[in-house]
């Protein structure tokens, strides 16, 4: 498969607990052909902005998912009902976009051989820690704890 599967969905909610998720259900027959491709993750656009997500199934959803967090909609400019266009395909590889503030500042703390002997798992885990901040001094100020622990050596 190589094409973009493209569709219209609608931004949800999962109440668990206290806390409430966002989700963006995807439809049974892009998932079909997305499994049937042998995708895990997904890359492509939610509303013209670009992702790299986990396809995702729990028992409280029926069908799979893609997790769309505060962050994220943030970024997009939606909230929770909002419709969105989607266009997806499987991740072409394990690959991990870096924006540029944190790769600039891994460059300056002499980091960038540490970050990419990292799995991409770990890398998209330290990247949901920079990119959920709500602020931009947050933001900025766990770009800088990141490259500084990666400098120093720490994992």
């Amino acid at each position: 498969m190589t094409g973009w599967l493209c569709f219209e969905g609608r931004i949800g909610t999962l109440d668990r607990g206290r806390a409430t998720y966002t989700i963006l259900p995807v439809p049974a027959e892009i998932v079909a052909e997305l499994e049937a491709a042998g995708a895990r993750r997904v890359e492509g656009e939610i509303a013209e902005h670009p992702v790299n997500l986990a396809l995702t199934r729990a028992p409280a959803v029926e069908g799979a998912f893609l997790w769309t967090g505060r962050s994220l909609l943030d970024r997009i400019g939606v909230a929770p009902g909002a419709e969105v266009e989607v266009r997806l395909r499987p991740a072409r590889d394990d690959a991990v976009d870096l924006p540029e503030d944190l790769a600039a500042a891994l460059r300056a703390a002499g980091a960038t051989s540490p970050w990419e002997a990292l799995s991409p798992g770990k890398r998209r885990a330290h990247l949901y820690g920079v990119d959920s901040a709500r602020r931009p001094a947050t933001r900025a100020r766990r770009v800088a704890a990141l490259a500084a622990a990666l400098g120093g050596g720490a994992r």
